[in-house]
C-alpha cells in the first residue's frame, strides 16, 4: 500500500510539472500569436495612414494627376454669350475700318479718285475762253442733277473705273454738269494711271442743246501712238518721223 501510494503521489507529480510546462507553452505561444496580431494591426494602420495621407495630397492638390485645374469651364450660356460678344467686336472692328477707308479716300483722293478728276477737269473747263463764249459767265459746276435746288444734292460726281483692254491701265472717267448764263452742257473727262498727274485722255464740254462737242483736252492719239511705239521714247520719236514723213 505504501508503495501503491508512493506511485499514486509520483504520478500526480508528474502529472503537475508536465500540466505545468504545457501551460507555460500555452502562454507562450497566445503571447506569439498577440503579438504576431498587433504587429500586423501596426502594419494594417500604417497602410491605411498612407493611403489615407496620399488621398488628402491629391485633394489638396488638384494638379497630382498630372491634368491642368486651371483651365475655365464655360457652361453652354456663357459659350453662347463669349461666342457673340466676339462676334460684335469683330464686327465692329470691320465696319470701323471701312469708315476709315473711306474717309480716308475723300479726305486725301488720289489722282484716280472721281472727286480729283472733277476738280482738276472743273478748273480747266471753267478757264476755258472757248467754253466762256458758248455757254456765258458766270459758270457753275455740279454733279448728278437730281432736280432739286439745295447744293447737297448735287455733289455726286458719276464715274466708271475699269481697265483698258488695249494697255492694261487703270482708268477712271466721270460726268458732271457745267451751267453757265446761256446754256448748260455734260463735261466728260477721263483720266489713266499710265499718264502724269494733271493729265488726262480726253476732257469735252458737250451742249445740252443741240449736242455739239467742244474738245478741251484729247490725248487718245498720243496713248495710241504710245501703245504703237512700245511705250519707249525712241520708238515714239520713230513712229512720230515715220508719220511726219521720215524726217529725222
Amino acid at each position: 500500500l505504501r508503495h501503491a501510494a508512493l506511485k499514486t503521489a509520483s504520478s500526480r507529480a508528474r502529472c503537475s510539472r508536465l500540466n505545468l510546462a504545457l501551460s507555460s507553452s500555452f502562454l507562450h505561444i497566445r503571447n506569439d500569436v498577440n503579438k504576431t496580431v498587433c504587429q500586423q494591426r501596426i502594419s494594417l494602420s500604417s497602410r491605411n495612414f498612407s493611403n489615407n495621407s496620399e488621398k488628402s495630397a491629391k485633394r489638396e492638390d488638384p494638379n497630382a494627376d498630372g491634368a491642368d485645374r486651371n483651365e475655365i469651364v464655360l457652361t453652354p450660356g456663357q459659350k453662347v454669350a463669349a461666342g457673340t460678344r466676339l462676334t460684335v467686336w469683330a464686327g465692329a472692328f470691320v465696319f470701323a475700318g471701312v469708315c476709315a477707308y473711306y474717309i480716308g479716300k475723300e479726305l486725301f483722293p488720289t489722282k484716280m479718285s472721281p472727286n480729283s478728276v472733277f476738280n482738276k477737269a472743273s478748273s480747266i473747263v471753267l478757264n476755258n475762253e472757248e467754253v466762256k463764249r458758248r455757254f456765258g459767265e458766270p459758270m457753275k459746276v455740279y454733279g448728278r442733277d437730281h432736280g432739286g435746288s439745295r447744293e447737297g444734292r448735287r455733289n455726286f460726281i458719276e464715274h466708271t473705273e475699269y481697265t483698258d483692254p488695249e494697255d492694261g491701265s487703270k482708268r477712271t472717267r466721270v460726268r458732271f454738269n457745267l451751267q453757265g448764263q446761256h446754256a448748260k452742257a455734260f463735261v466728260f473727262a477721263e483720266v489713266s494711271n499710265s499718264m502724269p498727274s494733271g493729265e488726262f485722255v480726253y476732257l469735252l464740254v458737250q451742249d445740252k442743246r443741240n449736242g455739239r462737242v467742244i474738245t478741251v483736252v484729247d490725248n487718245r492719239s498720243k496713248l495710241m501712238t504710245q501703245r504703237m511705239a512700245g511705250g519707249s521714247k525712241a520708238g515714239m520719236e520713230a513712229f512720230g518721223n515715220l508719220l511726219g514723213g521720215g524726217k529725222n
